[in-house]
């Protein structure tokens, strides 16, 4: 449903007047279309007109806070915009919604080191074994932050209890091997 509506606004001679009667139709009505605002903010973005898109996805999240896709949409938005505190505040506010998305801790973990906070950065990181502290994918996406920081030392006991948590499979084992290697500990 959601194609269709995006393919008859992109035939839309004129988006504009059309999304100013749907902004009339919504305040007279006082019901909002989250399912139309989207689109539009998917078609507008595809015109890289990103602020107009931006303006309709915020309002599609008003009426469906919890659309995580249109979170997703909207920080692609602010990215093309080059609006790093608006990208950053849009992933903290789908981590409300994706607490245990350890994706996006290593997304938020990038955007603050790119800002410049290296504190906040660190603390996006912890949170990804803090949110999954019994899964070994939370350890070895930590271990791997760690080795791309060169804290070798660190990677290793993460590497550890991967290793630990699927002592059946051989990749833990394999990457702890690497990583003490790396720091001239063949013996362990």
């Amino acid at each position: 449903a959601l194609q269709g509506v995006e393919r008859v606004l992109r035939g839309a001679a004129d988006l504009d007047t059309f999304v100013s009667e749907l902004d009339e139709q919504c305040e007279e009505s006082g019901l909002e279309n989250p399912i139309v605002r989207k689109a539009l903010g998917i078609v507008y973005s595809g015109r890289e007109e990103f602020g107009k898109a931006a303006a309709q996805l915020r309002l599609a999240l008003q009426a469906q806070p919890t659309d995580t896709e249109t979170h997703r949409k909207l920080i692609e938005c602010y990215d093309r915009q080059d609006d790093k505190q608006g990208a950053l505040r849009q992933l903290l506010a789908s981590l409300q919604l994706s607490r245990r998305n350890i994706q996006l801790y290593r997304d938020l973990g990038r955007r603050y080191d790119e800002l410049g906070k290296p504190g906040q950065m660190e603390r996006a990181h912890t949170s990804i074994v803090e949110m999954l502290p019994n899964e070994s994918e939370s350890h070895a996406m930590l271990a791997e932050i760690r080795q791309e920081q060169d804290r070798w030392d660190e990677a290793i006991g993460h590497w550890k209890q991967v290793a630990a948590i699927r002592a059946l499979e051989p990749t833990g084992l394999l990457r702890l091997a690497a990583a003490q290697i790396h720091q001239g500990r063949q013996e362990a």
